[in-house]
C-alpha cells in the first residue's frame, strides 16, 4: 500500500511560509480609489460651472486669466514628475535590497515634496483671491487647496515608511509599505496633472 504524500516529505523540509495578507496596499489602493473619486466629484462641478458661466457670456477668472502665473505651475508640474522616478526608485531599491538607495531616493522624494508645498504657497500668494468673492476662487481653492493636503499626507506616508525602512522592517521579500506609498503618491500626483491641465493651463 502505498504511503500518504505527507509521510513522504521529509523530516528536515521546512514548511513554505504562508502568503502574508497585503493589506497595507489593498488599503491604500481603496484610499487612493476613494480620494480620485472625491476630486473626480470636485472636477466636474468645477467645469460644470466654468462651462455655463462662459456660455452667459462672462468672465470666468476672478481679474482675468493673468492672475495665475503657468511657469511655477508648470515648475509644480515637473517636480511632481521627478518625484514619481524617485519613488519608485526606492520601490526599486528595497526590492534588491539596495539599503543606502532606498534611503536616497525616499529622502529625494519628500524633497521634491516640499519644494512642490514650497511654490503652491507661493502660487497661492500670486492669485491673492478672497474665498469669499467668487464660486470661482471658492472652487480652485477647494481643488488646490485639497490637492495640498493630499501632498502633505503623501509625504507623512513616505516619512513613516523611510523611519520603518531605517528601522529594518523591509528587505527584498516584504517592502509592501513603501510600495503602498508609492502607490499614494502616484495618486497625488495624477490629481496635480489634472489640476494642471484643467485649471492652470485651460483657465
Amino acid at each position: 500500500m502505498t504511503a500518504p504524500v505527507l509521510d513522504r516529505i521529509p523530516p528536515d523540509v521546512a514548511a513554505p511560509a504562508p502568503t502574508r495578507p497585503r493589506v497595507v496596499m489593498i488599503g491604500t489602493a481603496l484610499v487612493s480609489a476613494a480620494v480620485l473619486a472625491l476630486f473626480a466629484g470636485m472636477f466636474a462641478i468645477y467645469f460644470n460651472q466654468r462651462s455655463a458661466t462662459i456660455a452667459g457670456g462672462e468672465e470666468w477668472i476672478p481679474g482675468g486669466a493673468g492672475t495665475i502665473p503657468l511657469t511655477p505651475a508648470s515648475v509644480m508640474f515637473v517636480t511632481l514628475g521627478m518625484s514619481m522616478i524617485t519613488v519608485q526608485w526606492s520601490v526599486y531599491a528595497i526590492g534588491n535590497d539596495d539599503r543606502r538607495n532606498t534611503y536616497i531616493s525616499l529622502g529625494l522624494t519628500l524633497v521634491f515634496g516640499a519644494a512642490f508645498l514650497n511654490q503652491a504657497a507661493f502660487m497661492f500668494s500670486e492669485m491673492g483671491w478672497v474665498i469669499a468673492d467668487s464660486i470661482q476662487a471658492v472652487l480652485i481653492y477647494a481643488i488646490t487647496g485639497g490637492h495640498v493636503v493630499m501632498m502633505v499626507v503623501a509625504m507623512a506616508f513616505v516619512t513613516l515608511m523611510g523611519v520603518r525602512a531605517l528601522g529594518g522592517q523591509f528587505n527584498a521579500r516584504d517592502h509592501e509599505g513603501i510600495s503602498a506609498a508609492a502607490l499614494f503618491w502616484h495618486a497625488s500626483v495624477v490629481v496635480y496633472a489634472v489640476i494642471w491641465a484643467g485649471i492652470y493651463q485651460v483657465k
